[in-house]
């Protein structure tokens, strides 16, 4: 088998027929695994020629059922998608075809828009000084501008691809991330594992991030903000380099202060929840190093970047008012 697609499925059932709808008009030498978490009553062990339904007895989180299905798949490539998303015609061909031309890239994610738009969600992202992730399209509309197979720091797990050989190594999805920010830290580990992160362009994913079919109550209903910040300060404990040890800091620092932000306006729900995430990190600091990666690769400053104090502010604003930046 060359390729394995595998979705995660937590109560997607709505979306679940256009998403695999998208992937089997597609013609090639692969298979479809669809991890649902938990299972739906009446499709447990589900098959057909194409796809296979594990049903989980209970809810693992996105990053655990991704490796199951991973475990459960037998592909030389795999290519993850969120099961809110439909994939644009001509991916096979274009995964076997960018691994061949980009023999040092591990993993890639591939250009995702809004549902039904132009509207960018996402085409990669780079790491910023203070440890916060800058997206490089930022809802931006697709007008062929990132169409180069860049290098990347990151991307989102709703439409990436990796090598098997480099997901088996760095033993799949950290589960402790449980959703969000998990295909950050897989991304920066592929980093350090001494392969390249790249832009994907010729491979299409719609998602319906933040449309009406998935509005930010669904992110907010999954903890959003708590794991938010719990995540984000764990991939900086995990990964960055020892001499940088003050970027953990000062990225601690900051969701302290939108926490008290955040209560001083009332909302203590999601103030409480920022300062969780950093008392999650705090608890379970010696745990956390123990998952350190022993190796003498670095970023390269290319998936670096800066920006002024507008751009951080805004992205504040956004967790303040709950609105996308």
């Amino acid at each position: 088998m060359k390729v394995s697609v595998v979705i995660a499925n937590k109560d997607g059932e709505r979306f679940l027929k256009r998403c695999l709808d998208s992937i089997l008009v597609e013609k090639g030498d692969y298979e479809v695994i669809v991890v649902d978490d938990p299972a739906p009553r009446g499709v447990q062990g589900k098959r057909t020629n194409r796809v296979r339904r594990i049903g989980l007895p209970r809810n693992v989180g996105a990053a655990e059922a991704r490796n199951i299905g991973v475990k459960n798949s037998t592909g030389e490539y795999i290519m993850f998608l969120d099961v809110d998303t439909k994939i644009q015609p001509g991916w096979y061909k274009e995964v076997l075809s960018f691994f061949k031309r980009n023999k040092k890239t591990g993993a890639a994610q591939v250009k995702i828009l809004r549902l039904r738009t132009s509207n960018f969600d996402s085409a990669g992202e780079f790491m910023g000084p203070f440890g916060f992730l800058i997206e490089r399209a930022r809802m931006s509309e697709d007008k062929g501008q990132f169409d180069q197979e860049d290098k990347i720091f990151s991307g989102k797990s709703a439409g990436m691809i990796i090598r098997r050989e480099v997901f088996e190594k760095l033993n799949g999805f950290d589960r402790d991330y449980w959703i969000f920010l998990e295909d950050t830290d897989l991304f920066w580990r592929t980093w350090l594992l001494g392969w390249e992160v790249r832009f994907c362009p010729k491979i299409v994913v719609e998602h319906a991030y933040l449309t009406k079919e998935k509005p930010m109550k669904f992110y907010v209903e999954n903890k959003v903000f708590y794991r938010g910040a719990r995540n984000t300060i764990m991939n900086l404990v995990k990964n960055i380099e020892a001499k940088r040890w003050w970027v953990v800091l000062v990225n601690v620092l900051c969701w302290l202060v939108l926490g008290v932000v955040l209560c001083l306006k009332g909302d203590f729900q999601r103030g409480w929840a920022m300062f969780a995430g950093v008392g999650w990190n705090i608890i379970n600091l010696p745990k956390t190093l123990k998952k350190r990666m022993v190796c003498g690769n670095k970023l390269p400053d290319e998936v670096m970047a800066k920006r002024s104090l507008g751009y951080y502010l805004g992205k504040a604003k956004a967790y303040v008012t709950g609105k996308p930046f």
